[in-house]
């Protein structure tokens, strides 16, 4: 074959044709699907949408929108044609899959729809979207466990769903039936369900829910495991706190085996102020401190500086136990007093938490000047249903005119047993 040289000129005009040809191809590759999509974000009928797929006929998601709005028309063949080309665009789009299975349930092919939403978990079997809507068709289908399934993947993997698959899965669950059926295994599971059943102060769920995730790493974040203590506090569930709070503090140094009172000898570095650890509320007048110089035993007492007027009425330093309804126990403590002059001294008081307190005890209080370390003790019996009480150290005002108040008092080895 004989190559014949192209003039100058015939050499430019070839450039320019090709110049053009390549343009009008991307024109055809970039221009037309900016306007189709330009055209479908204004478009808001059946109609609009048609004009915008002309201008991209391989647009998938186009597909799957236009076939939606027929759907919602309730022209059901436009829109199944719709979702197939879609298929044929994209024969792994689980979404256009999920929308001929929504659809073959609006028709009531119950055969079709099932066909269609286990071909679509297939193939993406992860998607939490999808996993919703299959969890909502077996719900409308009665089939109770299929939707069980769903529900129990969407609580273990989306938060954002959480509060709603979690109505909907203790719906399915019959009356008495184990709630542990809706847990799933791995961590992260187990901890959206805690935080469902916290959302929803379910106690139930949530003991199930953290007894199994107590046990897997990595531990519970702190923020769950106090939201879980402050609901059984509230809830008054003394032996589930106790349980609780021994698994996250567990350098904690009760003062004797047996003692219901947690820290009684006040031997950790620092009060927590939650939980079942001592509470120091702020008041004016009474600085209250560790001391590691005055103490009854070990290496640590508790200690009230008082600079206030006689009318103090305080109650600042509590703590709240958990005790075993209907039994008696005796309240005992060590105290220690240093020029604290009044008609009205220190003493601890055992209370039943609520709006109104019931009070259930209380010791002899001290005052004045102590040569030495002195025994405040009663003793006190739970009534029944009464799992978590308040224990806390009590000054009244005084009955009569006096001073102001100054002076320390010094609190030791406090028990309840």
């Amino acid at each position: 074959m004989v190559l014949i040289p192209l003039e100058a000129g015939a050499r430019r005009t070839l450039v320019l044709v090709l110049t053009l040809v390549i343009a009008a191809a991307l024109a055809i590759t970039i221009v037309r699907p900016a306007i189709a999509r330009y055209l479908t974000d204004r478009a808001d009928t059946s109609a609009a949408l048609e004009r915008a797929l002309a201008w991209d006929p391989t647009d998938g998601d186009l597909r799957v929108r236009l076939g939606r709005v027929y759907e919602a028309d309730g022209a059901y063949g436009e829109a199944r044609s719709h979702f197939g080309a879609a298929l044929r665009l994209r024969p792994t789009d689980a979404y256009a899959m999920l929308e001929l299975a929504l659809l073959a349930d609006r028709e009531h092919d119950l055969p079709g729809a099932r066909k269609a939403l286990d071909a679509a978990l297939r193939l993406d079997p992860h998607n939490v979207s999808i996993r919703w809507d299959a969890a909502l068709l077996h719900f409308r289908w009665g089939d109770r466990e299929g939707a069980l399934e769903h529900f129990r993947y969407v609580l273990a993997v989306d938060p954002s769903q959480r509060d709603a698959a979690f109505h909907l899965a203790r719906t399915l669950l019959a009356p008495g039936e184990d709630p542990g059926s809706l847990l799933p295994s791995e961590p992260a599971g187990l901890t959206n369900v805690l935080l469902a059943a916290l959302q929803h102060e379910d106690l139930v769920l949530a003991e199930v829910a953290w007894s199994r995730r107590a046990k897997l790493e990595p531990p519970l974040p702190e923020a769950t495991s106090k939201a879980y203590l402050s609901l059984l506090l509230d809830r008054g569930e003394g032996a589930m706190a106790r349980r609780l709070w021994l698994s996250l503090v567990p350098d904690g140094n009760p003062a004797a085996q047996g003692n219901a009172v947690w820290n009684g000898g006040f031997e950790t570095e620092r009060l927590l102020g939650w939980g079942l650890d001592w509470r120091v509320r702020r008041v004016w007048g009474v600085d209250v401190a560790l001391d590691r110089f005055v103490v009854a035993q070990g290496s640590r007492s508790l200690r009230l500086t008082f600079n206030s007027f006689p009318t103090l009425n305080f109650a600042g330093v509590t703590q709240l136990v958990p005790v075993e309804p209907g039994r008696e126990y005796r309240l005992r403590a060590l105290a220690k007093a240093l020029d604290f002059t009044t008609q009205s001294g220190l003493k601890l008081q055992v209370v039943v938490p609520g709006p109104v307190e019931q009070l259930l005890a209380e010791t002899p209080a001290i005052s004045g000047t102590t040569p030495d370390w002195v025994p405040l003790e009663t003793r006190v019996t739970i009534p029944s249903g009464t799992a978590l009480v308040s224990l806390r150290v009590r000054r009244q005002p005084a009955p009569e005119p006096e001073g102001n108040l100054g002076g320390k008092v010094w609190i030791d080895e406090v028990s309840l047993q």
